[in-house]
């Protein structure tokens, strides 16, 4: 830190590259979930969807990726992102520590690989954002989002 400290008064430091290098470290840094799947893209979303709905969720948005690029005249592999979420917990979490606002709501992507293999895959929520009381909470959510991409038949 002292060498940063340094570097930044003598003007040799580029503050708002380190910031963005910064910020893409932590960011990446957060646990990447995948889950390969032995059904389609199509019948891996609506099981999840109807698994969300079942843990009394709420789903926000569905974003089929493929058929936004046929809308344009492109082509790519099947992937749907699924947005959901608890607006109670959420807020909460929100109202404790603005900086949630970035992680929330929660989302899951299904979609085949060029390999034709289909996969759920997540991100789970960090640990590293200060919440009174929010361990319990985020272990709970990650613990969800585990369990949701194990999309069975």
């Amino acid at each position: 830190m002292k060498k940063v400290l340094l570097l930044l008064a003598l003007g040799v430091f580029d503050t708002q590259l380190f910031a963005t290098q910064l910020f893409a470290t932590q960011l990446f840094a957060q646990e990447v979930l995948k889950n390969e799947l032995s059904v389609s893209v199509n019948k891996a979303v609506k099981i999840l969807e109807k698994d969300i709905k079942s843990k009394g969720l709420t789903i926000f948005a569905v974003i089929n990726h493929r058929e936004a690029a046929k809308e344009v005249g492109l082509k790519m592999n099947s992937s749907v992102v699924i947005i959901f979420g608890n607006p109670k917990v959420g807020t909460k979490l929100m109202n404790s520590n603005i900086a949630w606002s970035y992680e929330l709501p929660l989302k899951i992507a299904i979609y085949k690989d060029d390999k034709g293999k289909v996969w759920a895959q997540t991100r789970l929520l960090p640990t590293d954002i200060k919440t009174p009381n929010g361990e319990k909470v985020i272990n709970n959510v990650n613990g969800l989002l585990k369990k949701l991409i194990q999309i069975k038949k």
